[in-house]
């Protein structure tokens, strides 16, 4: 079982990449085409972003709030990505895209796996670590 410090300090991730997240995907066309000029990265941060947000979300989701497992952290992640995309249609230069709605899916998949990893190899050490007292 998760210390409540772990799980404060999780929850504290998950807000903070939510945030990003929300406010990356919430400022208009123009101020972000603005800022990745600025950033003068060698790719589109879009793609990116919402893969990278999206696995790091779902990874930290299931460990702040364990009762939610992966199913639960699927489906608020889908939602997630769905309500971010729709509501562009109402920002200026922004249209809702399905091609991030699938890399948020694909993200959240491998944020899921990657937790379910992390679990079983945490609870495989609890397991060794008592056998050895």
């Amino acid at each position: 079982m998760p210390t409540k410090s772990r799980l404060a300090w999780v929850s504290a991730v998950f807000f903070l990449f939510f945030l990003f997240f929300a406010v990356g995907g919430l400022i208009p066309g123009a101020l972000r085409d603005t800022i990745e000029v600025w950033l003068g990265l060698p790719f589109s941060v879009p793609p990116v972003a919402h893969f990278v947000l999206f696995v790091a979300m779902a990874f930290c989701l299931p460990w702040a709030w364990p009762r939610l497992q992966v199913a639960g952290t699927l489906v608020i992640m889908l939602v997630l990505g769905a309500v971010v995309e729709l509501l562009q249609a109402w920002i200026p230069g922004r249209t809702p895209s399905l091609e991030d709605f699938l890399l948020d899916t694909l993200g959240a998949g491998l944020g899921c796996l990657i937790y379910l990893w992390a679990k079983r190899n945490d609870e495989t050490t609890a397991v060794s670590l008592n056998k050895e007292n």
